[in-house]
This record gives C-alpha cells, structure tokens and sequence, in this order.
C-alpha cells in the first residue's frame, strides 16, 4: 500500500536549527524523526513510501537510502498547505493510501488501522482543540471536518494520520479546491477536502488514537524526547548519569552529570557540565555550562 509522508516544510517554529537541517531529520530519542515514522512502515510491510519534499530535500534523498524501502519523491514547489502538499504524491486511482504528517511519532498497529472499509481519520481528545484541525461526529461517523477553529464544537483533534480507501475521491476534492481557489488561512487545507468529500456522500470514521508524539515545535520535540527515551545502560567514568539517555558515538564526555531525558548526539564534546531534559545535536560543544530544557547545537566553550 502507497504511503504519503509530507516533509517539505520549512520547519519555521524550530529556527534556527531547520535552516541547515531538515526538520524531520532532528532527532528524538537517539535518532532522527523520520526513523521513528519510517521504520514502524517498513516492518509493518508498507512497501511504498512517498515522500513529498521541498525544503532541503536533498538531505532527505541521500538519508533515506540507509532504508530497505522503495522512495519515490515528488516535490512540492510552492508552501500551499497541506492539501496542496498531499495532492503533490496522489493519483487518480482506485488505490487505498495511508497519509502520515512527517513530523509526528505513532505508536499504533498501522496495518489495523487501514483495516476499513470506509476512510478513516485518527483523532484524540486535547483540551485546546482550535490548535488543531478537528471534526464532529455522530456515534462513529464523522459529519464535519473544521481546521483551528475559533469556536470548536468537539476537543476530538486530527492527529495527522489517515486512511482513504480510495485516492481518486481526495485527488478530486483538492484539485477542486485548488481550481476553484478555495482556501483557509490562504493555503489548500486538507481538512477542507475532507469537507468537501462529506458534502458528496464520502464516509468517514474516526479512530482515537492516544499514543501519538508531536515533533513540531521546540516544546512538543523535548516532551516527545522524554516520552521515547529508554535507559541506555551506560557508565563513563567521571561522568553521572542519570536515566533515560541516549549517547551517541564518538563523544567526549567529562566531569559533567547528563540526565535525564537527554539526547546526545555522534561527536559531541561535554565538559564540566550539566545537561538534563535536552537533545544535543552532532558536534556540538558544550563546556562549564548548565543545558536545561533546550535543543543545544553550538559550541559553548567561547
């Protein structure tokens, strides 16, 4: 089955650290985020992976090829929203397709999940729910799709995973939206396709999903670190260690106390330092300094 993964974004709520990296390359627990949504496809058998790039895209082409996956790639030129970017990596076929924002984390049974007769929108209650796209319902079915609202009528939030049994129907909503300029917040949303696709008759079901981890701005990538973060085991001399953490290789790491919820990065140099509750990026230095709830990448050491 096809998957659409978009990763085009410029990742502008995590500046500076997305000008010279792509977002879904910054790691959470030890390794970048795509790892997290790619590896759970793959071991599931989804046996086609499309990624929709733009931003920095060729970082994402030379990275994915550690992978033992078939990547096609289709750019998105313009930062139209997400509809224009889904559009980008659809066809007009009768062919299912498991849609997968690309900077949030699952910890779920995808292949369950497209298990459905009709399409199928993952959603999870949240107590501010105009942060987020999200739909009424009626018992199981979905009657409207609403993205941010201003006055939410239902807290139950699209988490960013979809399942069309068919990508005919999406492929013709958005291209509706986009022939006819039909736009929220000036972009081509995915959540009005959706509308659009209820007004002609299309059935949707929603699935509450409660693990899922955001990756999109610096606070959520922290939280998301600490929530996957597994105790590593490790002792350095000199060095405390408090768990969960993960180290990367081809650190130095003296008279400092990590932890926990940290991530090192490959190549990092820590002296005479404390960091705790952190994620510091490859080749970073850090030296008599204090790190604490921060995405740290330059050196310190003046």
């Amino acid at each position: 089955m096809k998957v659409i993964i978009p990763v085009a974004g410029f990742g502008t709520r995590l500046r500076p650290h997305t000008e010279i990296r792509q977002k879904c390359l910054l790691p959470v627990a030890g390794k970048p985020v795509l790892d997290h949504i790619i590896e759970p496809l793959i071991s599931q058998g989804f046996d086609e992976i499309v990624l929709i790039t733009g931003h920095l895209e060729d970082q994402i082409k030379k990275y994915v090829r550690r992978f033992d996956a078939e990547f096609t790639f289709a750019r998105q030129d313009e930062q139209r929203g997400l509809g224009h970017a889904i559009f980008q990596g659809l066809e007009p076929s009768d062919d299912p397709v498991l849609i997968q924002l690309g900077d949030v984390i699952y910890n779920l049974d995808l292949t369950e999940f497209c298990q459905s007769s009709t399409h199928k929108i993952a959603v999870d209650e949240v107590p501010d729910p105009e942060r987020f796209g999200v739909v009424e319902i009626d018992k199981e079915r979905i009657t409207r799709v609403v993205e941010k609202p201003k006055n939410p009528h239902s807290n139950l939030a699209i988490v960013g995973l979809y399942f069309m049994t068919n990508q005919k129907v999406l492929y013709d909503a958005i291209l509706q939206l986009m022939e006819n300029e039909i736009t929220t917040n000036s972009e081509i949303q995915l959540a009005d396709a959706f509308e659009w696709m209820i007004g002609k008759g299309e059935v949707f079901q929603h699935a509450k999903v409660s693990k899922w981890f955001d990756c999109g701005i610096p606070e959520t990538f922290l939280s998301t670190n600490k929530a996957l973060l597994k105790p590593s085991g490790l002792q350095l001399d000199g060095v405390v260690i408090h768990e969960p953490v993960s180290i990367g290789t081809d650190c130095r790491i003296e008279s400092s106390v990590i932890g926990p919820n940290v991530t090192i990065m490959d190549g990092v140099t820590i002296l005479n330092s404390q960091v705790e509750d952190s994620i510091v990026l490859w080749n970073a230095k850090v030296e008599n300094e204090d790190v604490e709830h921060e995405i740290f990448f330059k050196d310190s050491s003046g």
